[in-house]
């Protein structure tokens, strides 16, 4: 399944559906312009065993990342900073699905999204449902379902991490992803996406334990990111 369109999907079902949804994702926050100009990332590696560091000065933020992944693909729009890795090919953002060819099944991508001094708000209720939730509850409604899984802090930043998939009511293409959003008291928002992708589903096998049993197979990975990440 094409990595943007899971994110724009996820953020549709997460944020908005369970105020009446995410993402990437998500959350993934709201889809960027894409007639903004990509950046260049900045990156380096000691040695092929160890994991890469990405860096950006301008937005103060930086994290590593395993040496064999693809990416980054680094986009910027406005006070929004994505970026996109993964175990498979990352493509641009905005690339049209038809133009993408992914050859590793059951493969991962990570997207990374900071906004500083965020004035949307979309990602408000989710938070605030979470706020009100236990770690291990469930919260769900006719499209979507989500999980809250941990309460983070990182520096001034406050959040939380959780899952989040389809309901047993939905019906739409396989959707499955863990979620972390972490805001300040200036409305600076990071959050963090990682979905599983062209996971293989035989026949007769039940997608949602197949796409959760890839999402722990990179778990690991996931939380190495969010703890090396700095924000300056």
């Amino acid at each position: 399944m094409n990595i943007n369109k899971t994110i724009a999907l996820l953020i549709s079902l997460t944020l908005f559906s369970l105020s009446a949804c995410l993402p990437h994702p998500s959350v993934d926050s709201a889809p960027l312009p894409v007639e903004e100009t990509l950046a260049q990332p900045s990156l380096s590696s000691t040695s092929p065993a160890e994991d890469n560091q990405y860096t950006n000065t301008d937005f103060g933020l930086s994290f590593n990342y395993p040496s064999d992944w693809f990416g980054p693909d680094e986009y910027v729009s406005g006070d929004t900073l994505r970026i996109a890795i993964g175990s498979d090919v990352v493509y641009p953002y905005g690339t049209d699905r038809a133009d993408q060819a992914l050859t590793q099944p059951n493969s991962y991508y990570i997207v990374v999204q900071y906004t500083k001094n965020n004035r949307n708000t979309y990602w408000q209720d989710t938070y605030q449902k979470l706020t009100a939730m236990q770690d291990g509850e469930s919260l769900s409604d006719t499209r979507s379902r989500i999980i809250r899984v941990r309460q983070l802090n990182l520096d001034d930043l406050h959040g939380f991490e959780y899952t989040a998939t389809l309901s047993d009511t939905a019906q739409t293409e396989p959707i499955y992803s863990r979620e972390v959003i972490l805001v300040d008291d200036q409305s600076n928002l990071l959050t963090i996406s990682g979905s599983p992708n062209t996971v293989e589903i035989p026949a007769g096998e039940d997608w949602r334990d197949l796409y959760r049993a890839v999402d722990e197979q990179y778990q690991d990975a996931f939380h190495a990111i969010l703890d090396s990440i700095q924000l300056n």
